[in-house]
C-alpha cells in the first residue's frame, strides 16, 4: 500500500495545484468583471451629463440667436437722446481704457471689465459687444489672483478696446 498512498498523494497535491490555479484565474476574472462593471456606469453618468450639457448648449445657442435678433433693433438709434446713450457707452469705454496699464493685477482688470461690460449692457450695448468682453473677463481670470497681465494680453485688450470703441462709434 505504501505506493499507492504516495499516487494518490501525488494526485491529490496535482488536483490541490489545479484548484489553487483556478482560484487564481476566478478571482482575475472577478477583478475583470468588476472593472468593466465600473467603466459602464461610469460611461453611463458621462451619457447623461453629456446629455444635460446637450441641453444647455441648445438653450444658450437660443438664448444668442434672440440676443442677435434682437441687437440690430437697439444698434440704431434715432432720437438725440439714444445718441446721447451711445456718448455714455464710449465714455464707459473710454474710462475702462484708462485703467488699462503696464503691471496691472489680472483680478482688478477681469474686475474692472466685467463692471464696464454689465455697466454698457445696461445702457443697451449690442450683446455682441457685451460677449466680447466677456470673453476677455474670462481670459484674465485665467491669470493667478495677484499675478500681472502679460504685455502681449495687455496689447491684444488694447486693440480691442478700439474696437469695441469703433463698434459704439458706428452705433451713432
Amino acid at each position: 500500500m505504501g505506493e499507492e498512498e504516495t499516487y494518490i498523494r501525488a494526485k491529490l497535491t496535482e488536483i490541490n495545484t489545479s484548484i489553487d490555479r483556478l482560484t487564481d484565474l476566478l478571482n482575475r476574472m472577478i477583478e475583470v468583471i468588476s472593472k468593466i462593471t465600473e467603466l459602464e456606469d461610469s460611461t453611463s453618468e458621462l451619457a447623461l451629463v453629456v446629455a444635460a450639457n446637450g441641453e444647455k448648449i441648445d438653450e444658450l445657442t437660443e438664448s444668442v440667436k434672440k440676443l442677435g435678433k434682437q441687437a440690430p433693433a437697439a444698434a440704431v438709434p434715432s432720437t438725440i437722446a439714444e445718441k446721447g446713450a451711445v456718448s455714455g457707452l464710449s465714455s464707459v469705454l473710454d474710462t475702462l481704457d484708462s485703467q488699462v496699464r503696464e503691471g496691472v493685477i489680472a483680478s482688478d482688470l477681469a474686475t474692472k471689465v466685467d463692471d464696464a461690460a454689465g455697466t454698457l449692457e445696461q445702457r443697451g450695448a449690442s450683446s455682441s459687444l457685451i460677449v466680447k468682453m466677456q470673453r476677455w473677463v474670462r481670459i484674465l481670470k485665467t491669470y493667478g489672483p495677484v499675478d500681472a497681465v502679460s504685455p502681449t494680453d495687455l496689447s491684444k485688450l488694447r486693440e480691442d478696446l478700439k474696437d469695441w470703441q469703433k463698434e459704439i462709434a458706428q452705433m451713432r
